[in-house]
């Protein structure tokens, strides 16, 4: 899938990574290098292929937006 396909499947982008949040997790894409995905699980990374501090940014970006993302998946 292309960086603009994942985008536009995208439940939330922020600072080039799409957020997609399926049924037990949230997959997380850098939009700049699609091969780089993380998976959110109860709040922490379960699964990645990006860096530690790669990992540490999405979770932040994550856990700052959870709420807004919950919101727009329910309206």
């Amino acid at each position: 899938m292309s960086a603009q396909e994942i985008a536009q499947n995208a439940d939330m982008i922020v600072a080039g990574y799409a957020f997609k949040v399926k049924d037990e997790y949230t997959e997380v894409v850098d939009l700049s290098d699609t091969k780089k995905v993380s998976i959110i699980q109860g709040d922490v990374i379960s699964e990645s292929v990006m860096s530690d501090e790669e990992d540490s940014n999405v979770l932040k970006y994550y856990l700052k937006n959870k709420e807004v993302l919950e919101e727009s998946l329910h309206a």
